[in-house]
Parts: structure tokens; sequence; C-alpha cells
């Protein structure tokens, strides 16, 4: 049988309905693996394994959701999320739904997307180093009791200028409705081959939100030596950066897949969730 690799949310809530979800799974005629040590109810299989799977099945929340794909998106296995958590924007399926609609993404009857995933690396003195994948965003930010900081930005087509202020957010289309647009970014359609480059509180009324083209990589170098400054990528893997460091932001070699709800659009979450359009 096909395995099918389950992320489990590390909860009680989440790990006792993950088990109704591996039996749907498994009366679909997929064996359920994963290689969480927490989830004691699945066949174990080592990291590198997971490439053979059919499928991820994530059982928890948007954080859930966003560490398990940065997991499988290298690998070409392609993602589904069912919600545990508070918001569910990336999990759609919800729980009263997933008897009915997690079938139809076993039998690829659902609907998939390619989305755009970041890769990150860090430059100094010392040379290069990659920092990660970023599937929502890659934020550049000050910390709490740090004054404002300057960052020089390059583009692979030219220099764009210096922002100052609280840092800096470098969004793809799926994390277009996260941060980004919490800092006044636009929502992008996911499936857009582009990226979203939003200043955090600049110092100055002229500089706004970029839209730019995916392919255009991002050279960001911090001028700044009295402040503490870190780089974050989706809000979970983070860390410090000194001055004259530069941070590389780019489009990665493949795409994460993800399955969609079969019966909403994305403009159905858009306003159900973050309720566009009401007064």
């Amino acid at each position: 049988m096909q395995p099918v690799y389950l992320y489990v949310k590390r909860s009680p809530e989440a790990f006792e309905f993950a088990k109704k979800v591996k039996q749907l799974i498994e009366r679909e005629g997929f064996r359920v693996v994963t290689d969480q040590e927490e989830v004691d109810f699945a066949e174990r299989i080592p990291p590198e394994e997971i490439k053979n799977c059919k499928l991820c099945v994530v059982v928890g929340g948007d954080g859930t959701f966003l560490a398990a794909a940065r997991k499988v998106a290298p690998l070409g296995v392609p993602i589904v999320g069912v919600n545990l958590g508070r918001f569910g924007f990336l999990t759609e399926i919800e729980k009263n739904e997933v008897e009915k609609i997690l079938p139809m993404v076993l039998r690829d009857e659902a609907p998939l997307q390619e989305r755009l995933v970041l890769e990150v690396f860090k430059e100094n003195g010392r040379g290069r180093r990659f920092v990660g994948y970023a599937i929502n965003d890659v934020v550049i930010s000050k910390s709490a009791l740090a004054r404002m900081i300057d960052v020089s930005i390059d583009t692979s087509l030219g220099h764009l200028g210096t922002i100052s202020g609280d840092g800096i957010i470098v969004a793809t289309p799926t994390g277009s409705t996260a941060y980004a647009l919490a800092a006044g970014g636009p929502i992008v359609y996911p499936t857009l081959n582009a990226k979203v480059l939003v200043p955090i509180c600049p110092h100055t009324l002229t500089q706004r939100p970029l839209v730019l083209a995916g392919p255009v990589s991002l050279t960001f170098t911090l001028r700044t030596d009295y402040s503490e400054v870190f780089v974050t990528l989706d809000g979970q893997i983070g860390e410090e950066l000194t001055v004259e460091d530069r941070l590389v932001v780019q489009k990665a070699p493949f795409y994460l897949k993800v399955y969609t709800h079969p019966y909403r659009s994305y403009f159905d979450l858009v306003r159900i969730k973050l309720k566009w359009g009401r007064r």
C-alpha cells in the first residue's frame, strides 16, 4: 500500500482526532506513516523516506501546516490540512468535513495548486549559508526595545533603496494574508508567481508595499549596529542579524503543492475568514 505521511499538532486533542484520520486514510487503501516520536499509533519511518509518500495530511492549525509544508515541499509531496486551530486559512478542511473531503483528496478529486516558496541565505565575511525555506514570509525586525533600523535593499534588477523603520516583510502570495496583510500589504492570489515587499512602520510616507515578480531576488543589508535585529521564517525559524550581514531572499527551485477545498474558492476563504467586504 502506498504511504500517506501524517503530521500532527502536539496536543492531546490533535492526537485523538488524528487517530480517526488514520482510520479514514486506511479505509481508502493507504498506509499511514509518520516520523513524529509522539505519534505512537502510526508506522514510523525515517525522514528521508517521506519523499515516497503520496500525500502529507496535517492535523492541527496553520502553524502546524507551515512546519509540515517546509518539510514536504522540497520533496514534491502534496499537502492538505485538517483544521483544529483557531483561524484555519491554510488548513482548509474542517473537522466536520473530513469524512467527505479527505477521501476526495486521496482519490485526486480535489483541486491541486502550486505555490511559490522562498529560500533564504545569509552572507557575510565568513561566507554564504543556507538559512531555510519560507512558505508564508521572511521578516527582518528589531527587538522589542530596539530603536529604528536601517535596511538597504538590492534586487536582481538593481538597487531599490534603504528602508528606515521597524523592519520589512517579504511574503509569498500564500503569506500575503498573514503578517504582510496586518502591516498594510495587499492580498495576492495564492498561485501567482510573485512576492510582496512590505515595510513595517516605515519612517517615511513614500515607502509603500511593492509587488514583485517571483524570479526577482532580493538582498537585504543591515546598516544598523545599535539595535538587536532578527530574521524569522514563517514566525518559526529565526536568528540574529548583525551589521553588514546580507540576507538573500529568492524563489525556491520547487513549488509547494497544496490540495484545496473542492467546494470553496479562495474568495470564499477571504470573505469568510477575513470578513472581506463586510461593514
